[in-house]
């Protein structure tokens, strides 16, 4: 019996000719060669079946059917997949040729992490980089922002297969934020990281699906975010709101913007000092800043709330 795979990468395709052959060059050029990539055909009408077929290399699983949409697809992946690591990849994207030996490694000298991606660049659709990301990369900061919102490229992250028997798999209930509510899942039972050296091109399309129902793709963000935060209600003593550790340009501005967000989550609530409390650290990280002195007042004044305007990280 032949030993199974150290990783499972796993990219579902739907209509991605343009870009497929570009997304699939990326992953059989890794430096890291322990993998298998699961490839589901999710009933594409233009040549990308043709595309991932021109291919020879034994690594390759083919999965080709009608159409059952995203989240049925990663789920269909998760199941069929043997790695003991699983790597996401997007058809029109682009991975950097280490991405999965540095992910590999990160996972195997942290053991109680369950989740790790990197930063990203984000290129338009003729491949030019437009800008590069700036996440947090520490668990503690990680584990609250995800209360917040996603600090996640979809594309980039490794999971520890093994988490998912605690958390299950993507909920196609929440709409287009699978990715989103899973990440916050997975943290509410293990160390999720992100690497800060960029190791993913996102390509940004206008044309995508999520780029097409923006508004209720942020309404399903914030579904998923309120959840979040209500459990973080009943879990406080789980988060480190105090931790500090700086990474990156501009940790103190991005921080700031955290507690913010997590002062408007209290005071929506109704937790008038959970509120205060948050503004104050935002405060001590950017005294000079207007900003948070005037939060101060929505949240001591509630009937101003609806000036807080929401910021995402």
């Amino acid at each position: 019996m032949s030993k199974a795979p150290k990783v499972s990468v796993l990219m579902s395709v739907y209509n991605s000719e343009e870009f497929l052959r570009e997304a699939i060059d990326s992953i059989l050029g890794q430096t890291y060669k322990d993998f298998e990539f699961i490839i589901i055909n999710d009933g594409s009408t233009d040549d990308s079946l043709n595309i991932i077929k021109s291919y020879g290399d034994s690594r390759i699983r083919l999965i080709s059917r009608d159409n059952k949409g995203l989240t049925a697809s990663l789920n269909e992946g998760l199941e069929l997949a043997k790695g003991e690591y699983i790597a996401r990849q997007d058809s029109d994207d682009v991975s950097v040729p280490t991405r999965l030996q540095k992910e590999v490694d990160y996972l195997d000298a942290n053991p109680k992490t369950g989740l790790v991606g990197s930063n990203y660049t984000v290129m338009d659709v003729d491949g030019k980089k437009l800008t590069t990301t700036n996440v947090f990369t520490a668990p503690a900061d990680l584990k609250l922002t995800q209360i917040t919102c996603n600090q996640y490229g979809h594309g980039s992250v490794m999971i520890r297969k093994s988490v998912l028997a605690e958390t299950g798999d993507y909920d196609k209930g929440v709409g287009y934020v699978e990715d989103y509510d899973l990440w916050t899942r997975i943290s509410r039972v293990a160390d999720i990281a992100n690497i800060e050296q960029p190791l993913y091109l996102y390509r940004r399309n206008d044309d995508g699906i999520t780029r097409q129902n923006l508004d209720l793709q942020i309404q399903q963000t914030f579904a998923v975010r309120d959840k979040a935060f209500e459990h973080f209600l009943k879990h406080r003593r789980d988060y480190r709101a105090l931790y500090y550790k700086p990474s990156g340009h501009h940790y103190r501005n991005r921080k700031a913007v955290l507690y913010r967000d997590m002062a408007y989550l209290h005071r929506k609530a109704d937790r008038l000092f959970g509120g205060l409390a948050m503004i104050l650290l935002a405060i001590l990280l950017e005294p000079t800043n207007k900003k948070n002195y005037r939060y101060a007042q929505y949240v001591l004044y509630k009937p101003r709330f609806d000036r807080w305007e929401y910021e995402f990280l």
